[in-house]
């Protein structure tokens, strides 16, 4: 009787991680290509007044290029407005910004530093555009980007518009292809998500939506981009999303500095279900079933992978099941040996790296919930190396 029990047990976790990785993704894309694209071509002349935020804390390296590369886009230049909060900075960031005042860019600072919720509703309680665009200051942006995100909102039923991240090649940093390949499968999830209804959280370095829409966010949620998306849809508008309207930014160059940023966002993951659950739980939307099985299943991963080692271990009497722990060990294995070569700064085979990564992010995810758990939840970043 108890074999059994364990047996069910260890099958309703394989169950919950092919559902997640493969039977999910399967499913929302199979449902999207039964539904024609939607959302309607803007008008000629059409085109909305846009206000573009930049969030930038510590920017003196980067700054310069992302407002050089801002003033470039192809848009009408006196229907684009751009607003770059500085708060808390220390370094010559707001010194950099104030050189491009004349380009009517305008610098929003103070010496104290919040966290970057506060610095966007100080910026959106600012902005003059019928549209917002938010992004981050470490990336470019493809210069027909605007275009291809404000086009949606011709569709009064589209409040949000999220482009697509790429990572830039470079062979140097730890981090750069695993996330260019993470991103480009997130990429594959939330187009057919947004085909089908609404993508379930937006990407805050490249993200639009309608000012009308926009509510405060308390300064102490962590993901602003998730809260602003349950926002919007909690409003009976659809968040979808634009492959055409490109951001380019470098990973980081450390798995270091990977690991603490996947920490930072799956602590702020269940915060952000603990100040919505009533949204979200029981899933009776098809929003709330989309966020349950893309992000939160995603953040209990490592909990799953955790129970299903020892399980299969105590069934290894059956040929199956003895199959799964030899492929575990050997799995984990490749991850473990790859660590030393990583710290030092070595390459590594894709068949090798890939497994490290996969675990590296799965035990930052499991830190993530710890941070949530012991309470410890500052609202700040903690800057990646980039």
């Amino acid at each position: 009787m108890i074999y059994d029990l364990l047996e069910v047990l260890l099958l309703i976790c394989l169950a919950l991680v092919a559902y997640h990785y493969l039977l999910y993704p399967a499913m929302i894309i199979g449902l999207a290509r039964l539904r024609p694209a939607q959302g309607q071509a803007a008008a000629a002349g059409s085109a909305p007044r846009v206000t573009l935020v930049i969030a930038a804390y510590n920017e003196e390296r980067v700054i310069a290029e992302k407002l050089h590369n801002t003033l470039a886009l192809d848009y009408p230049p006196d229907l684009l407005e751009v607003i770059v909060v500085s708060d808390g900075s220390t370094d010559r960031t707001p010194e950099i910004v104030s050189q491009f005042a004349a380009r009517a860019v305008i610098l929003m600072h103070q010496p104290g530093r919040r966290g970057k919720t506060a610095a966007l509703n100080r910026a959106v309680g600012r902005a003059s555009g019928e549209i917002i665009v938010f992004s981050d200051a470490n990336n470019d942006f493809s210069a027909n980007a605007l275009r291809e995100l404000v086009r949606h909102f011709a569709d009064p039923a589209i409040g949000g518009v999220c482009g697509v991240k790429r990572i830039k090649p470079a062979n140097e940093r730890q981090s750069s292809m695993g996330d260019s390949l993470y991103w480009k499968y997130e990429s594959a999830i939330k187009l057919a998500e947004g085909r089908v209804r609404s993508i379930t959280n937006a990407d805050g370095e490249i993200f639009a939506m309608r000012r009308s829409l926009y509510r405060p966010v308390n300064e102490k949620i962590i993901n602003d981009d998730a809260q602003i998306t349950i926002d919007i849809v909690r409003q009976g508008c659809r968040v979808v999303y634009e492959p055409a309207a490109q951001s380019h930014e470098y990973a980081s160059i450390s798995i270091r500095d990977d690991f603490f940023v996947k920490v930072r966002m799956v602590a702020g993951g269940f915060q952000t279900v603990s100040e919505n659950w009533r949204f979200l739980f029981p899933p009776r939307s098809w929003f709330a079933f989309t966020f349950l099985s893309h992000k939160v299943l995603r953040w209990l991963i490592p909990e799953l992978l955790i129970a299903i080692l020892p399980l299969s271990i105590l069934l290894s009497a059956q040929p199956p099941f003895l199959a799964l722990v030899l492929a575990q060990i050997l799995f984990y294995a490749t991850a473990l040996c790859a660590y030393p070569v990583v710290r030092k700064g070595g390459a590594l085979p894709g068949i090798v790296y890939m497994p490290f990564y996969f675990c590296a992010m799965n035990l930052a995810a499991l830190y993530g919930l710890v941070r949530y758990m012991s309470g410890w939840q500052p609202h700040h970043w903690r800057k990646a190396q980039r």
